[in-house]
């Protein structure tokens, strides 16, 4: 249940630094404190009892207060702000190539840390000859404050949630939470709008089954809007870059008074939004974006420079202790969406929103009959889904009888009777690794697609009780026996790969992040990365797993860094185009994921492996899948080769016998590409006879 704010404005004080006489930074703003977050003021009784500073009454000050000494902060009060009018500042060029090389002075902002739930963090010694596209959205979302507006004093008018192709959901959604309940306390009515852009699809390598996902999904919560009277209004936008004006143009005329959406992390998705920034000035349109994606936002994980980190490492550690030091901060749920007043439908234009349909397909974007029956097998729609793989995963006995037999479905999943009573999660440490059976919870697809949110992932796995201890209420990623350990250091990934997007913006240019390797002698052969493409390497374990990428849009993810190796080092082919080839067909196709994996393997990338360590396909195919079964279903053409054989069937089958198989041979001979890469990566720029 939500909290009614109450009746009170609470006015912050003015902060002075006696030791030099200098004033900190005046921040003019006032928000609305509803009656649970005035327990956070203990915050503010540190920071007024700290002997280097004294106050003054006068100053209102904005909830994110950081002062040198102190690492708390205000956070998870959904600010209902009266708008100030705001100081004019002169508003950035905003150049749609590269915001490289801008001289822009750091915002209050930028020298603070706000909260979770608003844009918020950089760091304090960012060279601003640099600024980040993420960090100019804060600095510009910071200025971001319309003068009061007349209809925001009465009854009526709309609060729009956009809502994006990553976060649809309904539970657990900060821009959703803040939207809903600013639409309750003003009584206005709330509106869910999403874009559809083809335009950004084909740009960014979206594959029909990841619009597929997307239409299903919106359709879902389409449904579950309407019971609570909210309408979803879908759009199509072509070309891309009208998307701005066209959101600002919806606004204005359903009369909206205010935005909500939670950030991304792509260069082409920050600008879009900081565009969507300076009209909705133009309009005196109120905008919030706010920080969901990620457990913790970029720029708050910092060195002790306080620049970003590189190396997944040290980050981890300082990310996992800055989780367990305030989990109500970072993995709090974001309140319940409230449901419209019935009277939504008595004004006409916003009736008429409840008549949208969700598409089913979008051209250029379609799947055939074979492959939407697979989809929808496979990648049910819907938070329920997504929960339910959750629930198996962390509490349900791992299907299988034992690592020596195991059957596989049509589909790829493994099946079997169960020989431990183990979940799946408690043996996630061991079995992740195998992609012949079930050890994964397969939730990839959900997190991409927004559909469940990560804080909902780690919230379910505090109540996870492994080797005969209770739970554990915070992160246990340093323990490696763990399985839900391993897990919650899985998801770290997943937000280590988002810090790195927003602070080297490069990686979303199809740039590697280790600029030495950028000279790098790649080889061009269309037949061979064809052959890659289709599962036709000769290599079986390499096969399997490109045949199951192409059959499900799914691959896992020990049959990722191996074909991404394979590609890479055997190959010795550009990464770039394994990883547009991954993004065209995955299902849970992510920028971040998608190319920190590819750059990890190619040894290219930030904390990636290093270019001497190469994996061997047939040590890897022995590995991960020692009986053979994963490439039975997949490569049928070797279903009745028994034993390790399987493995190398060219190498091991007399050659009139492997002859009958209608298999191919090995493409390239590992030993000798091994070198051939050995000496490229050791030489960038330098071909092999250089």
């Amino acid at each position: 249940m939500v909290e009614e704010p109450t009746n009170c404005r609470f006015s912050l004080l003015n902060i002075h630094n006696t030791t030099n006489h200098q004033a900190f930074t005046r921040i003019q703003s006032s928000i609305l404190i509803s009656s649970r977050a005035l327990s956070r003021l203990a915050i503010l009784r540190n920071c007024l009892n700290h002997p280097h500073f004294r106050v003054s009454a006068g100053t209102t000050c904005r909830a994110g207060l950081d002062i040198p000494g102190f690492s708390k902060t205000w956070t998870r009060i959904p600010a209902i702000r009266k708008m100030t009018t705001p100081k004019k500042r002169a508003i950035p060029d905003d150049d749609d190539h590269d915001d490289q090389g801008r001289n822009q002075r750091p915002s209050k902002r930028s020298q603070t840390t706000a909260g979770t739930n608003r844009g918020s963090t950089t760091t304090a010694s960012q060279d601003q000859s640099s600024e980040t596209p993420y960090h100019k959205l804060l600095r510009i979302l910071n200025d971001h404050q319309p003068k009061e507006r007349d209809d925001e004093k009465k009854a009526g008018g709309v609060v729009v949630w956009w809502m994006r192709m990553r976060d649809l959901r309904l539970s657990d959604n900060r821009a959703l939470a803040v939207a809903s309940q600013l639409a309750k306390d003003q009584a206005k009515h709330l509106v869910v709008l999403h874009v559809l852009s083809p335009g950004d699809y084909r740009s960014h390598d979206r594959s029909p089954r990841r619009i597929d996902f997307v239409l299903r999904n919106l359709s879902d919560l389409q449904a579950r809007l309407h019971k609570l009277n909210i309408p979803l209004w879908t759009i199509t936008v072509e070309p891309r870059h009208q998307i701005p004006e066209k959101i600002i143009q919806l606004l204005s005329s359903w009369g909206a008074s205010y935005l909500t959406a939670n950030i991304e992390h792509e260069v082409d998705e920050l600008r879009r939004d900081i565009q969507v920034l300076n009209l909705a000035r133009e309009k005196n349109i109120g905008v919030d974006f706010l920080h969901d994606t990620c457990l913790v936002e970029p720029g708050k994980v910092l060195t002790k420079e306080n620049k970003p980190y590189s190396v997944f490492g040290p980050w981890q550690r300082n990310w996992a202790n800055l989780i367990n030091s305030n989990l109500d901060e970072y993995i709090a749920a974001a309140e319940d969406c409230h449901p419209n007043d019935p009277s939504i439908k008595d004004v006409e234009i916003l009736n008429q929103l409840f008549e949208c349909h969700v598409p089913a397909s979008l051209p250029g974007f379609e799947l055939s009959a074979e492959d939407s029956k697979i989809m929808l097998e496979n990648w049910k729609a819907g938070e329920q889904a997504a929960q339910e793989l959750l629930n198996q995963f962390l509490n349900s006995p791992l299907k299988s009888e034992s690592t020596r037999q195991t059957t596989l479905t049509k589909d790829g999943k493994a099946s079997g009777t169960t020989r431990r009573s183990e979940t799946t999660v408690e043996q996630y440490s061991s079995l992740r690794n195998r992609p012949d059976l079930p050890g994964t919870s397969r939730l990839s697809a959900y997190l991409a697609a927004g559909v469940i949110s990560p804080r909902a992932c780690i919230r379910a796995s505090f109540r996870i009780s492994e080797k005969g201890k209770k739970p554990v209420d915070g992160l246990q990623v340093d323990r490696r026996d763990l399985g839900v350990g391993v897990w919650q250091s899985e998801l770290g990934w997943r937000d280590f790969y988002q810090h790195v997007l927003a602070a080297w913006p490069r990686v979303c240019m199809r740039k590697p992040f280790n600029l030495k390797y950028e000279s790098l002698v790649w080889e061009e052969d269309e037949g061979l990365l064809e052959k890659w493409k289709q599962g036709l390497t000769g290599y079986p374990f390499i096969d399997a797993c490109m045949r199951q990428l192409k059959h499900l849009g799914y691959m896992h993810n020990r049959g990722r860094m191996c074909v991404a190796m394979f590609l890479t080092k055997d190959l010795m082919m550009d990464w770039k185009l394994g990883e547009k080839w991954f993004m065209e067909n995955l299902v849970d196709g992510d920028l971040g994921s998608n190319n920190g994996g590819w750059q990890w393997s190619a040894s290219t990338g930030t904390d990636a492996q290093p270019y001497f360590r190469i994996f061997a396909p047939l040590s890897q195919s022995e590995k991960s899948d020692p009986n053979g079964d994963f490439i039975r279903h997949w490569v049928p053409e070797l279903k009745s080769i028994t034993g390790k054989n399987i493995h190398a069937p060219f190498d091991s089958l007399p050659p009139d016998k492997f002859k009958k198989l209608n298999y191919p041979k090995p493409i390239v001979d590992h030993s000798v590409a091994r070198k051939r890469a050995l000496a490229r990566y050791k030489n960038p720029g330098c071909a092999d006879n250089q």
